[in-house]
């Protein structure tokens, strides 16, 4: 990770950055960390965009996972498994949709709380 890091957007489980030297986006979430050149970055974008969820949904319909929602890695036999909060997440931080207001939680808001 570099020092020179902007943050581009942030949620409670993860964030966004670019680096201004070298120019590499990083991108955590949860236990995850990918690194994206900017091609790379609006690739992948891309891929969360167009992911169905309902379709992945009623695919794994009959399990008991928790996530059903696969995205794919260059690595074969590497999947990585998402839940529909966690793939909205994900479109939050690419700047695909706007957090929702509604799902704003107190421990997500970043402030000192000081009891008198």
């Amino acid at each position: 990770m570099c020092k020179n890091s902007k943050i581009i957007s942030s949620l409670s489980n993860g964030e966004l950055t670019v680096c201004r030297v070298c120019k590499i986006y990083s991108l955590t979430y949860n236990n995850l960390f990918f690194q994206f050149d900017k091609e790379q970055l609006l690739q992948f974008r891309k891929y969360i965009q167009h992911i169905d969820i309902n379709y992945w949904l009623d695919f794994y319909s009959q399990t008991t996972k928790k996530r059903k929602i696969p995205i794919s890695t260059p690595n074969e036999g590497l999947v990585l498994f998402f839940n529909e909060e966690e793939i909205a997440d994900l479109k939050s931080l690419m700047l695909l949709k706007s957090a929702s207001k509604n799902k704003l939680l107190a421990s997500e808001i970043n402030y000192t709380l000081i009891l008198n």
